[in-house]
């Protein structure tokens, strides 16, 4: 190379270092191949050549020094040589790390006890020789005292380095498993299961004693009174694909977690209260006092802290996230489904409100429609009705006129006056209709019309009162037939026939309590029940009723014995007879003879008795009788 080519080296000023006093001290936990390999260098399990291509495990140009650092740190890992470490890495070294380097922090009693006595079997003085003050073995006698006492290796768990950092809030999603896992992992350690206190009261619950209510009491109001779940473990925290029921049951044990740490002794530095070191009782319960109210601010920030945790990583979980767009979108699917439903519903009912009121509107036209025609046809019927009363009043005057044209006598015999005259065509005009009246009127024109006239007016008249006959008889039979089931049921409710006693004490209570005072037959009734003292005392509705029967039996048996014997009915075949012969014999032929023929036709009835049942019958239609 030529002095032209050479590269030109320029010196810069030195560099600004800080003041040794301002340099800030970081922890750094050491990790990765250079350490892993740095190690086992220091603790002799390979030379420097181990990874060269010279060597012989790596023969065929394969780097293994990866593996070779994982196996030289998981199984052929070597203790800490405390006696040949400096003062200052011994004070890095934590508890579990003095009595035995791959001590886990959760280890048991019985493995810290075990720890304890290889670290003694090589650091002992007796094996060193190095006297009893030696700081390594006075080091390893600390560790297995703290760790060996459960209040105490609590306290001492609690004061080891514990990041306490969460993740902040807006963390990405594809990133969120990364970033919350760890962090779930690490708070891990002070969980339930992981108290050094469990082992101790399982113990304790195995010896045989039994709680009592007071205990329980107590138990429930050191844990505020709330009934925590209990977990064995803490479910997995998964990932992407994890079913949403794990993911429940994990958010679960971290919402109700409780944590065993105990912050006493880094309460006792913050306060710098000592109280191995109090003057006084009063002052160390002063002391006590301070460190318990600060351990009570830690615990209450330390859960502050976990559930803060638990609500950022809940707002920034994906898959909690996509349920709860799920139930959104399933919400408003329903929402959106009951109002489409609500809908229809109202539209349907709208549909079939409409429908019923065409309906209903088409048959009320339809029902005035009818009753128009009818009332119309009514009309027409009554018009027709009146012009031929009008029309047949006319022509029978006319012809009773031209019959007797001099006097208003009847001259043919067919009326006896001209009243008698009005009273059949006012009958005739009650009872038959227009068309009835019609045929009548044309009948007048003929020269037996009168006569016509006057047969059909007596026909009409006998069957008007015959069928008032039968209305009435009707009546009274229906009228009977109800009294008889009354009397039956009467009888059949009537109590015991009535003693002689209680008929006695029935006059005397009547004269007792006569008529117009309060609750007249109550008395009466009252006076015959204790009077009599019958088993079946007798209520006023039977006093009165038996009063009645007492009263009205005189009265009724006057009434048949002074009755006459009325004459003998008419049956309905003598009324038809009767009318027979009225149609056979008109009024045109002479009385007494016409009289005489009609009783010859009716059996067991006498002249004057036809004639009497004729009047009987006229005079009931001349007053309007139905």
């Amino acid at each position: 190379m030529s002095d032209a080519d050479s590269p030109i080296i320029t010196f810069n000023s030195t560099l600004d270092w800080p003041a040794e006093d301002e340099l800030e001290e970081v922890e750094v936990q050491c990790a990765g191949r250079a350490y892993l390999a740095y190690e086992s260098r220091l603790l002799n399990l390979r030379d420097f050549l181990h990874s060269s291509s010279f060597h012989a495990n790596n023969v065929n140009g394969v780097d293994s020094s990866a593996a070779d650092a994982s196996a030289a740190s998981d199984e052929s890992m070597k203790e800490y040589d405390l006696l040949n470490m400096s003062e200052k890495k011994l004070a890095k070294l934590n508890y579990y790390q003095v009595l035995q380097r791959k001590l886990p922090m959760h280890s048991s009693t019985e493995d810290i006890r075990k720890a304890y006595h290889k670290a003694c079997l090589k650091y002992h003085p007796d094996k060193t020789g190095r006297g009893e003050e030696d700081a390594v073995f006075l080091l390893v006698k600390t560790a297995f005292d703290t760790l060996s006492d459960p209040m105490k290796r609590r306290s001492y768990d609690s004061t080891c380095h514990f990041d306490e950092s969460i993740p902040p809030e807006g963390v990405e999603e594809q990133d969120f498993y990364t970033v919350y896992g760890p962090v779930f992992e690490r708070n891990l350690r002070f969980a339930s299961f992981n108290d050094p206190m469990r082992n101790v009261k399982v113990e304790a619950a195995s010896g045989g004693k039994k709680k009592g209510k007071n205990n329980k009491k107590k138990n429930n109001k050191n844990n505020g009174g709330k009934d925590n779940k209990k977990f064995d473990k803490c479910p997995p925290f998964g990932d992407d694909d994890t079913p949403l029921e794990q993911v429940h049951s994990f958010y679960e044990f971290w919402v109700h977690f409780e944590s065993w740490r105990d912050f006493s002794l880094k309460a006792e530095k913050e306060t710098d209260h000592d109280l191995e070191a109090a003057d006084s009782r009063d002052e160390k319960r002063w002391m006590k006092q301070e460190i318990d109210r600060k351990v009570k601010k830690m615990k209450k920030e330390e859960m502050a802290r976990i559930n803060l945790l638990v609500e950022r990583a809940m707002a920034a979980d994906p898959r909690l996230s996509r349920e709860k767009k799920r139930e959104k979108l399933e919400k408003e699917r329903q929402v959106e489904a009951k109002r489409k439903a609500e809908e229809e519903k109202a539209e349907a009912e709208r549909l079939a409100k409409e429908k019923q009121e065409a309906e209903d509107a088409k048959k009320k036209a339809e029902e005035d429609a009818k009753k128009k025609n009818a009332k119309q046809l009514k009309e027409q019927e009554k018009k027709q009705l009146r012009k031929a009363k009008q029309q047949f009043r006319k022509l029978t005057m006319a012809a009773y006129q031209a019959a007797s044209p001099n006097d208003s006598s009847d001259s043919d015999g067919v009326w006896d006056d001209m009243e008698k005259m009005n009273d059949d065509v006012e009958l005739l005009c009650e009872k038959l209709s227009a068309l009835e009246l019609d045929s009548l009127s044309e009948a007048l024109g003929c020269p037996d019309g009168l006569a016509e006239v006057r047969q059909v007016a007596i026909e009409t008249a006998a069957g008007a009162e015959r069928q008032s006959l039968l209305a009435v008889e009707a009546r009274n039979r229906a009228r009977k037939e109800a009294n008889d089931k009354q009397k039956e049921a009467k009888l059949a409710n009537t109590s015991a026939p009535w003693t002689k006693d209680e008929l006695a004490a029935l006059s005397k209570a009547i004269k007792k309590y006569p008529a117009g005072g309060a609750a007249r037959w109550d008395a009466i009734a009252s006076f015959i029940n204790n009077l009599c003292k019958q088993e079946e005392p007798r209520t006023k509705e039977e006093c009165i009723e038996k009063y009645n029967q007492i009263a009205s039996a005189p009265a009724a048996k006057d009434a048949s014995d002074s009755q006459a014997p009325d004459d003998k009915a008419w049956t309905e075949k003598e009324d038809n007879l009767l009318q027979d012969m009225l149609r056979k014999y008109p009024a045109t032929l002479e009385k007494n003879e016409r009289w005489k023929s009609i009783a010859e036709g009716v059996s067991g009835r006498s002249k004057k008795e036809c004639v009497e049942r004729f009047k009987a019958i006229r005079e009931a239609v001349k007053k309007g009788k139905n």
